[in-house]
């Protein structure tokens, strides 16, 4: 069986990107419906904004998608940026990280390591970059990451908490 392959997406990836953001949204617009709205069919979506998005992250030094892929299919992304506290900020013990803003693998073959394979590629990825630590946030529901990033060796560092009224 062929290995799977984790590469920086390029400008050429954006169709190949744009099924997984797609799945990767209504996934998570189902898990938090008052928060996030569906995108309607992804024949209708406005893809030209998508691509816009999506060129502005890749032309940007301290950002990447890492896109995994098995025999040219893509399986999943990860978006990762390099970030740095405020060193002049005297109350706080300052560090270059990294933050993931996004990781997806498509549903199909979910529960096999790749999820893991893709969020150590991204640690690697801000680590050579001199990242000290990874942040990320996620939605909390019943069929969403948190026990995965947990499983993963993250903790809960600082919660958002909200009430509607």
């Amino acid at each position: 069986m062929e290995a799977t392959i984790i590469r920086t997406a390029t400008r050429d990836d954006g169709e190949v990107l744009r099924p997984l953001y797609y799945e990767f949204h209504e996934f998570h617009a189902a898990g938090v419906p008052s928060h996030l709205r569906r995108l309607g069919p992804y024949e209708e979506y406005d893809w030209a904004t998508f691509d816009k998005a999506i060129g502005e992250i890749l032309n940007n030094p301290d950002a990447a998608i890492l896109l995994m892929e098995l025999a040219g299919r893509p399986l999943g992304f990860a978006e990762v940026y390099l970030k740095q506290d405020d060193v002049s900020n005297q109350a706080i013990v300052a560090c270059r990280y990294g933050y993931v803003q996004s990781l997806f693998i498509t549903a199909s073959i979910r529960r096999k390591g790749l999820g893991r394979q893709l969020l150590s590629s991204a640690e690697q990825w801000v680590r050579e970059r001199g990242a000290t630590r990874m942040r990320l946030e996620v939605w909390e529901f019943a069929a969403g990451p948190l026990g995965f990033y947990e499983k993963n060796g993250y903790h809960t560092l600082r919660r958002t908490l909200a009430k509607d009224l």
